[in-house]
């Protein structure tokens, strides 16, 4: 049974500011639901956006106000969409019982312009994203005032959506040129600069562990608390001829399994420099569920896991749930550029979500208990006419990283996450730099973790068993030749801006980062029924 905000919000506890950073804890939500407020930082001019987490890791949902007076509605953080969209209270899916039940969902905070001053149509009908399921969510182009952490935004432009199949709105914050409009527009990471709000286009993301409570936002700054080592600053990719970024899109030059036995790590990657031109284009999108990447990595990843892909029913992988709690230093490994790695652990991929429900499945898992794994292959997407090899890391890879996002300078600035971190060391990111600030460190090691069951340890820890892990091997994301059984990726939605024009690298799967996670919430409550 789905639960509701409301019930979320019920739990939340009381805000703690901290060095001039407020942070906004909030226990952990219900599967498919997560809430958050977030309040001004007058001190650094950095905002803060606590994010709930939860086991099941659907989505990330804030709670904004809009109007005047203002009107909570929660909306879903999305960094590979640029609109910001509410719900209508006279929303088809907030009023048809029949559109519920076919999308699995319904309308809980909503927003009615008739109780706000501030409100103004822009655009009647004008707002329009379609996904690749053919659903759209559609509605007006309007402006009001909008009110993130006790910091106005005033006349923003939104979408207000009167057509949708989901009861929350989407807070993209990704570059202006990716708005669906067909003018493009100052959306809201624009308008935090133009209102003098913080000076540069440039915000730090930390989702945190799967296990933990919260996560968060942190706009004009970075938290060098939450990040291990240095800060590795990457160039966002522009394919040749392209005037500006569209998607966060980076090289990612190579993916492994590492295992640790006995204390000893099995280090079975080495980054080539040759690989830099047959390296792969992946695109950094909190709005996705899962992770995707080419088949030619999954199909060896998958292989060595054993898992199970089910290309005919559902488009997913599964996993056997024993990796839940075996071995915490079997990873799967990222590069990017020349030394920046994120690692993330096996069981951080493999989200426990069919419960009993697995009996009633039209088809025969070969796991006693089965999982959904974190990682699938991109080949899904090929019957839509996108190119295969690109990939798109979702939330399963962000979970694990520290990621910055300079809109300004069109850089990323990327580190393994200090999961569950509960002290700040703030950076502000001011507009007279010429980017990110290079020689930036963080901690020099993981300081609290917890381990598969959800105890807090400390450092990395060892592993004394691998538990299945047949053996490792380096899948290198560059390469031309893969062994192991072809796998079929999960199904897709999308957020196809209108005027997406970027051409080469990622370009024809760009229309995918924004909603895919959508599709990956619906899918996971249509297996829970």
């Amino acid at each position: 049974m789905k639960s509701t905000l409301a019930t979320l919000l019920a739990l939340a506890s009381t805000a703690v500011a901290e060095n001039g950073v407020l942070n906004f804890p909030l226990n952990r939500g219900m599967p498919h639901f997560r809430v958050g407020n977030v309040r001004q930082n007058v001190k650094r001019d950095t905002y803060s956006q606590a994010l709930i987490n939860n086991i099941t890791g659907g989505a990330y949902y804030a709670e904004v106000t809009v109007g005047t007076p203002g009107q909570k509605v929660s909306v879903v953080l999305d960094t590979g969409s640029s609109d910001l969209w509410v719900v209508s209270y006279k929303a088809d899916l907030c009023t048809d019982s029949s559109i519920q039940r076919k999308s699995g969902d319904s309308c809980d905070k909503t927003y009615n312009p008739n109780k706000s001053s501030s409100y103004k149509v822009l655009e009647e009908g004008g707002f329009e994203i379609r996904y690749l399921d053919n659903s759209t969510a559609a509605g007006d182009y309007i402006t009001d005032n909008l009110n993130i952490g006790g910091t106005t935004i005033k006349s923003l432009q939104m979408g207000y959506a009167t057509k949708t199949v989901r009861g929350a709105g989407i807070l993209g914050v990704g570059y202006s040129s990716n708005v669906a409009s067909t003018q493009r527009y100052p959306n809201l990471i624009d308008q935090f600069v133009a209102q003098k709000l913080i000076t540069t286009k440039a915000y730090s993301l930390y989702l945190n562990d799967r296990r933990s409570d919260t996560g968060g936002i942190l706009f004009g700054g970075i938290d060098k608390d939450k990040f291990i080592g240095d800060l590795s600053i990457l160039p966002i990719y522009m394919a040749k001829g392209q005037a500006e970024p569209i998607h966060f899109e980076v090289e990612m030059q190579s993916v492994s399994l590492d295992l640790t036995k006995n204390g000893k790590t099995t280090k079975i990657i080495s980054t080539d420099p040759s690989l830099s031109q047959t390296s792969t284009i992946a695109i950094l999108d909190s709005g996705t569920t899962l992770s995707y990447l080419p088949t030619k990595i999954t199909d060896q990843i998958h292989t060595k896991l054993s898992v199970y892909v089910d290309d005919i029913w559902t488009g997913l992988t599964f996993i056997d749930c024993k990796y839940l709690t075996s071995n915490p230093d079997l990873r799967v490994s990222f590069t990017f550029g020349s030394n920046a790695t994120v690692s993330v652990p096996v069981w951080e991929l493999v989200l426990d979500l069919l419960g009993e429900t697995q009996s009633e499945l039209p088809f025969k898992l070969p796991f006693q208990r089965a999982c959904i794994f974190g990682i699938q292959s991109t080949s899904g997407f090929q019957e839509d006419g996108f190119d295969e090899d690109w990939a798109l890391l979702g939330e399963t890879f962000l979970r694990s990283a520290y990621v910055v996002y300079d809109l300004t300078h069109h850089q990323i600035g990327i580190a393994q996450a200090n999961l569950n971190s509960t002290t700040t060391d703030i950076v502000e990111l001011t507009g007279a730099d010429n980017g990110l600030p290079s020689g930036l460190t963080g901690v020099k090691e993981q300081q609290t973790s917890k381990d598969p069951s959800g105890n807090a340890e400390s450092g990395s820890g060892s592993s004394t068993d691998d538990d299945g892990a047949k053996e490792t091997e380096t899948v290198t994301a560059g390469s031309t030749t893969a062994t192991g059984t072809a796998a079929s990726g999960a199904k897709e939605s999308d957020s196809a801006a209108a005027g997406l024009s970027a051409k080469g690298g990622a370009a024809g799967a760009l229309a995918v980062a924004g909603l895919t996670g959508f599709f990956a919430l619906v899918g996971g409550a249509i297996v829970a029924l």
